[in-house]
């Protein structure tokens, strides 16, 4: 667990890119999907 308000400031983002990311590639496969 994340002790220093630093620590858990970085695995908020972290949380925060991962999702994002998680979403990014799902579209991006969706899409080629379509188009090949």
């Amino acid at each position: 667990m994340a002790n220093t308000p630093s620590a858990k400031k970085a695995t908020r983002k972290i949380a925060a890119r991962t999702a994002v990311n998680k979403t990014r590639r799902s579209r991006v496969r969706t899409f080629i999907r379509k188009v090949e």
